[in-house]
């Protein structure tokens, strides 16, 4: 189930339509319902139940639900599963146009820092998918997504995104689908309640070398299920990338010459 050509943005109305040249990676897609988030702690997994690494979806075909180009590849995967069925909760750092990252097979994900189009965006992008049992109601779970903004290492500042309460707005409801986001977006530094706790944010500089902690997490009235954690850790781009773009202006220099 699909939900169009819309993406979050710092705007009063929240929602801004968008049309990503090229991209196609911020358009939203499918729900569960609301229910208040009962707990978030940094971590891996719940106790007991690792976290599956290098891994595609069982409950997606060779792309993500979410624009085109979006493998199903390289995610950490939390499989579990409730009275309802199975559950499946993922997410990825990949590079944006590109494609998949190097990872150390334990859900650290390798990025270069800068904004390859100059726009305040980095050159890596979150993705993350969910499959939900089938037969569960929307109001059986709460699913959140939360970012850390601040890239010391081993410290964190999140904000959470409540996608529950997000597409429960929006009128959309579907046991599965997922998103690609981007932590140069403007929406992040917005409070917005019930949908964006921002107390956690700190302006994003895709410069920045670091490490990022994200998480998702699904909860019901009761108590956490599951999630999915991985961490991003920025680098300096590398010299040869810099020096090269030199190379290419001084052949330029040379042939007009």
């Amino acid at each position: 189930m699909g939900f169009g050509p819309v993406a979050l943005r710092a705007t009063d109305d929240l929602l801004l339509t968008h049309n990503s040249q090229n991209e196609n990676e911020t358009h939203m897609k499918a729900t569960v319902a609301t229910i208040t988030l009962l707990s978030f702690c940094a971590g891996s997994a719940m106790a007991g139940i690792p976290l599956d690494h290098e891994a595609s979806f069982n409950a997606f075909g060779v792309e993500m639900p979410f624009g085109d180009g979006n493998l199903n590849t390289n995610y950490s995967i939390l499989r579990t599963s409730d009275s309802f069925g199975n559950i499946e909760l993922g997410l990825k750092a990949k590079e944006r146009y590109v494609g998949d990252l190097t990872t150390n097979g334990s859900g650290r994900y390798f990025a270069n820092a800068g904004s390859p189009n100059n726009d305040g965006l980095a050159s890596w992008n979150i993705d993350f998918g969910f499959a939900l049992p089938q037969d569960a109601l929307p109001t059986n779970y709460n699913l959140s997504l939360f970012v850390d903004f601040d890239p010391g290492f081993g410290q964190t500042s999140f904000v959470e995104l409540n996608l529950t309460n997000f597409f429960a707005a929006n009128s959309i409801a579907s046991p599965t689908g997922g998103d690609s986001q981007n932590l140069g977006f403007g929406f992040w530094g917005v409070d917005i309640p019930t949908i964006i706790d921002a107390t956690g944010y700190a302006a994003f500089d895709p410069d920045a070398s670091g490490e990022y902690s994200v998480s998702l997490v699904l909860s019901d009235s009761i108590a956490e299920i599951g999630r999915s954690s991985i961490v991003v850790e920025v680098v300096p781009a590398p010299a040869g990338a810099a020096l090269l773009g030199l190379g290419g202006l001084a052949a330029v220099r040379r042939r007009r010459a």
